[in-house]
């Protein structure tokens, strides 16, 4: 399977709850596709303007492919969503997200043929995590996930442990 199938699939699958976009344009950077999740939750008494409380979560997945994943690719990627574009995508044009904002991931997605040694490494040491006003208005995590489908390899972070189960079933279409 080459990395623009699975790349297919992801997206089909994500389709549902999830907006896409293709060919992304992040601040200055283009992605194969970028997915964003939005799930809000609140309760209120009478009126809708009387919030008892909120609870927003968010998913902003960027979707990289490449013939072989490098360790600097790795880093690059991660870096620049973790540190240059968290600002505009979790809290655009303020110092700290809205009030019921709960978490928001960044999750960067490889799409390769063939993954070198390093890159592996690379991934599953990624790590991100930020409190925005002692969590009082949340926090934001990193996620990453690498998958060779020359070998249908999956390599991911600690925090990207839950995306694994979606992509071994993307990979293996008849082991459900």
């Amino acid at each position: 399977m080459a990395p623009q199938e699975l790349l297919e699939r992801a997206l089909a699958s994500f389709a549902g709850s999830y907006d896409i976009s293709r060919d992304a344009q992040i601040l200055d950077r283009r992605a194969e596709a970028l997915c964003q999740l939005r799930a809000m939750n609140s309760k209120y008494m009478l009126k809708k303007k009387w919030v008892v409380w909120e609870a927003n979560a968010f998913e902003h997945c960027v979707f990289v492919t490449a013939k072989t994943l490098t360790a600097d690719v790795v880093r690059d990627w991660f870096d620049f969503l973790t540190k240059e574009a968290e600002a505009e995508l979790v809290h655009p044009g303020a110092k700290y997200p809205p009030e019921g904002h709960m978490y928001t991931y960044l999750t960067t997605v490889f799409l390769c043929d063939t993954m070198e040694p390093e890159a592996a490494k690379a991934v599953r040491r990624l790590r991100f995590s930020k409190n925005y006003l002692f969590t009082f208005r949340g926090w934001a995590s990193g996620r990453a996930l690498a998958a060779e489908t020359s070998t249908g390899r999956i390599v991911v972070n600690q925090a990207g442990k839950p995306m694994k189960k979606l992509f071994v079933r993307l990979l293996n279409p008849k082991n459900k």
